[in-house]
C-alpha cells in the first residue's frame, strides 16, 4: 500500500512538473500584421518597442514559466505562414474565429471581445448622427473603413469605401468630409488617444456601437498551428494562466488601461 501511495505520489509530482517543464528555455514568438493592431499590439513611437493589450498579457502568461517571449509585427500572410509552418512562429495574437480559420488553427479561450462602432465629426453633425438600424448608415452618403478590414458583420448593404491606410487617414477623411461616418471597433477608437498622444481630431470625433450588435461583440483569441503537440500544449498552458490573471482581478487592470469594456466578472 505504501509503494502504491509513494507511485501515486510521484506520477501527480510528474504531471505537474511536465505542465510546465515543456517551456524550460523556449522563446515563445508571437506576431501580428506590420502595422500592428491597436491596443492589442502596437509600436511605442518613441521607444520603438512593441506594447498593448496582448503584450500585457502575454507577458503576464509566460511570467516565471521558464520561456521567454518575442514579439514580431510582419506582413499578415507571412505571420500565418511562418506560424503555420512551424518555422520562428507559436501564435497569433489577436485574432477572430472564423469557421475557416478553425479548420486550420487551434485558439485559445476568449482574452477579448470588440464591439463594432460607428463615428463621426461632431462639427459637422452638432446634433448628433441618430444611429439606430443599419439603414441609418446605408442611407449616408459615403461610409468609410480601414483597408483590408471586413465589413460584412456591420449588417450595412452600402460599400464601404476601403483607402485609409492607418486610424489617423481614416479620421482625416471624416474631418475633410470624405466620409459622412467611419465604422471601427469602439474599443479601438478608446485606445486610439492612449496610443498616440499626437493624434489629431480626437476630441471631436463621436460616435457608439451599433445597437444592433451590442449584445453581440467579436470574441479574440490566441491563435496556434493545428496538429502540433507542442503548440497543443502551448493553448492550454496559455488558457491555465488566464483563468489565473481573471481569478487575480489583473485582466481587469489591462483592460481598463487600454479602454475596453469592463464587465464585472472579467
Amino acid at each position: 500500500m505504501k509503494n502504491v501511495f509513494f507511485i501515486a505520489l510521484f506520477l501527480i509530482s510528474s504531471i505537474a512538473f511536465s505542465e510546465e517543464s515543456f517551456l524550460k528555455n523556449k522563446t515563445v514568438v508571437g506576431c501580428e500584421g506590420e502595422k500592428g493592431y491597436p491596443p492589442f499590439i502596437y509600436k511605442n513611437k518613441l521607444s520603438g518597442k512593441l506594447e498593448g493589450y496582448s503584450v500585457d498579457l502575454i507577458n503576464l502568461v509566460f511570467k516565471d514559466s521558464g520561456a521567454k517571449v518575442k514579439y514580431e509585427l510582419l506582413p499578415w500572410k507571412r505571420c500565418l505562414s511562418y506560424m503555420n509552418a512551424g518555422e520562428n512562429m507559436d501564435i497569433v495574437l489577436a485574432a477572430a474565429s472564423t469557421e475557416e480559420r478553425r479548420k486550420k488553427h487551434i485558439f485559445s479561450d476568449v482574452f477579448s471581445k470588440v464591439h463594432l462602432a460607428y463615428y463621426y465629426d461632431s462639427k459637422r453633425y452638432s446634433k448628433g448622427l441618430r444611429v439606430k438600424t443599419p439603414n441609418d448608415l446605408n442611407n449616408l452618403e459615403s461610409v468609410c473603413g480601414m483597408s483590408g478590414f471586413v465589413y460584412g458583420n456591420y449588417g450595412l448593404s452600402k460599400k464601404v469605401i476601403q483607402t485609409a491606410n492607418d486610424f489617423q487617414q481614416l479620421v482625416n477623411q471624416l474631418v475633410h468630409k470624405r466620409c459622412d461616418a467611419i465604422l471601427i471597433r469602439y474599443e479601438v477608437f478608446e485606445s486610439l488617444s492612449i496610443i498616440h498622444t499626437d493624434f489629431k481630431h480626437y476630441d471631436r470625433i463621436k460616435g457608439d456601437i451599433l445597437p444592433w450588435r451590442k449584445d453581440n461583440p467579436i470574441e479574440f483569441y490566441f491563435m496556434a498551428r493545428k496538429n502540433s503537440v507542442y503548440h497543443r500544449n502551448l493553448i492550454n498552458f496559455i488558457n491555465k494562466r488566464l483563468k489565473q490573471i481573471r481569478k487575480s482581478g489583473k485582466f481587469k487592470v489591462i483592460k481598463e488601461k487600454y479602454g475596453f469594456i469592463v464587465i464585472d466578472n472579467q
